[in-house]
């Protein structure tokens, strides 16, 4: 086998192990979903005594 061959066979190996190695490793199909965003009206985030910048 040629040099090209031999490097490409290694490259194949090298990457499916590493898409073995992210997908084993991975929770995000086992995971449990995001919740929803607040949304637009959800309250503000930090505490009334911090004056706002339209006051």
């Amino acid at each position: 086998m040629s040099m090209r061959a031999i490097a490409c066979r290694t490259c194949r190996g090298v990457l499916a192990a590493v898409l073995v190695l992210v997908l084993g490793g991975c929770d995000v199909l086992s995971a449990p979903p995001v919740p929803d965003w607040p949304g637009p009206h959800a309250p503000y985030p930090f505490p009334d005594n911090i004056p706002h910048r339209t006051e």
